[in-house]
Parts: C-alpha cells; structure tokens; sequence
C-alpha cells in the first residue's frame, strides 16, 4: 500500500522536516511521562536485555535512559522499509513492522501505529505509534501474514573471520583520520599510537583462533563487517574496535577505520545481541 520512503522512524535532530519523520510517538507529559515512556514500555515487554552503556563516560554522553534501544528500533524500521516488510492494513489506516525483538517467552514482538489523517495540516509525522504487542495479539489481525522480520545476513560466511585471509591495514590513514577515537594518552603521540595500533594488530589472529566468537558481525551501510578488538593501552579491556572489510576480489580483509566501543556495540546489535566479553561499553 504506502510506498513512501522515510528518513528515520521518529524525530532525530532539531530541524528535520517532519515529513521525513515516520511516526511520533505519543506520551503523556502530565503524568510524568516523557519521550522515552514508549521504549520503556518496550523493554518491559522484551527479553531482559542492557539498553544503556557501562562505562561512565558513555552514561555521561548519552543523557537518556534506552540509547542503544532507541537506535536500534530506528534503524531496524529503515531495514524493514529497505526490505518492503511494513505491513499495512487493507484501508491503509494501520501500519506494522517486526521489531526483530522476543518477549520474555519467545513470542515476536511488533509495532503498530495508525495513520495520522491530518498530518500535514497540523505539521506532523505521517504515522502515530499505537502500540507494542506480542505475536498473539488480536490487534494484530488486520496484517495477515504478518510482516516478517527484517534480516541482513545474505552470506553466512560473512560472519566468520578467515583466519586464512591476510589482514591489510593501513595504519597511518587509521590514526590520522580516526585520532578522536583514540585513547587520550594516545591522540598526542602519534608514534606511540602507531606502535600501541601495531602491537595490538599482531595479536588478533591468534585471538579467533582461540575463540571465534572474537569477530562480531556489524552492519553499515548496507553491507556486513566485522569489529575486533584492539587493546591499545591494556591488555584485558579493549579501547576500540577495528572494523574489516572483506574484499571478496582480492580474498583478503582490509581494515577501514576504528569505532568507539559505544558506536559499535550499536552498530552490532542490529544483528544480534552481542556477546560482551570484549565489546562491553
């Protein structure tokens, strides 16, 4: 039915043009709701999972309560847009996506929202969120079948490091352009980050080989990646990832850049919940 194509699901910065917004999600300010009541509705309902960072300079940078839900809902509704899985209702008033989220007993869990008739006269979203709901929801009967869950994996084999593949990196380029992500100690002394970059490289073969679960998939820009851990400054805790890239033409892996431990599990878990032996921001 609506064949539209939104930036973002709800609101993502100040002057964004509310037609590029899908939805608004509703909250009553009253009763001491605020803008993140509806995603604490859906914590509520899912596995019991940490929507929110460890690390005391990530709660200090993220001043809300469900960062890492937040943007995951976001970009798995610009997934589900990708792959044609919203569903709508046959009079085109209601519109559903699968979350890709599983209440505590394992039942999918979806969003709902209804059309928002006078939108453009009152200079808001197209759609409003009604609700969250398991799989067995009777409001889910206008979406037969339901919407499927949105899914980015095409090659399995994309989610395993080949240890056989040589790993190209070009470390000048990472640090130049990536100094910020660095740890502090780090930023002023170039030739001290390039041999703490170096040292660490070394290591992270052996590491998969020891544990394969060492490579988590990440997805970016439509394409599937994996981070390993880099641990310039000390050896048990990692201080970024390193993202590679593999080059299917040359049969090899190149590293592209590093992520802060906070923007990679993000990225990361929009495919599954990572494991947070090493990526545990």
């Amino acid at each position: 039915m609506a064949t539209k194509k939104y930036g973002s699901l709800t609101k993502r910065y100040q002057d964004q043009p509310f037609g590029d917004i899908f939805a608004h999600f509703p909250y009553d300010g009253e009763n001491r709701e605020s803008w993140e009541t509806p995603y604490e509705h859906l914590a509520r309902l899912a596995k019991d999972e940490d929507w929110h960072f460890n690390r005391p300079e990530f709660k200090a940078k993220y001043k809300q309560r469900f960062p890492i839900l937040t943007n995951y809902l976001n970009y798995t509704f610009l997934r589900a847009q990708e792959l044609n899985l919203i569903s709508y209702s046959s009079d085109d008033d209601k519109a559903c996506f699968n979350t890709g989220l599983q209440t505590k007993d394992e039942k999918d869990i979806f969003a709902l929202f209804f059309r928002n008739k006078e939108a453009t006269k009152y200079k808001a979203p197209d759609w409003t969120l009604y609700t969250f709901v398991d799989s067995y929801s009777t409001k889910l009967n206008p979406y037969k079948p339901l919407p499927d869950l949105p899914t980015y994996i095409k090659d399995p084999a994309d989610l395993v490091f080949d240890t056989t593949l040589d790993l190209e990196i070009n470390t000048e380029h990472i640090i130049d352009q990536n100094k910020d992500r660095l740890p502090t100690v780090l930023q002023s002394n170039r030739r001290l980050a390039m041999t703490a970059l170096n040292g660490s490289i070394e290591s992270l073969k052996s590491k998969v080989l020891r544990n394969y679960k060492v490579a988590i998939p990440h997805w970016y820009e439509n394409k599937m990646q994996l981070l390993l851990p880099l641990n310039l400054t000390d050896d048990n805790n990692a201080d970024v990832a390193l993202v590679i890239d593999k080059d299917k033409q040359r049969n090899i892996y190149r590293a592209t850049t590093i992520l802060t431990m906070d923007l990679a599990y993000i990225d990361a878990r929009l495919i599954t919940r990572p494991d947070r032996e090493w990526l545990n921001p």
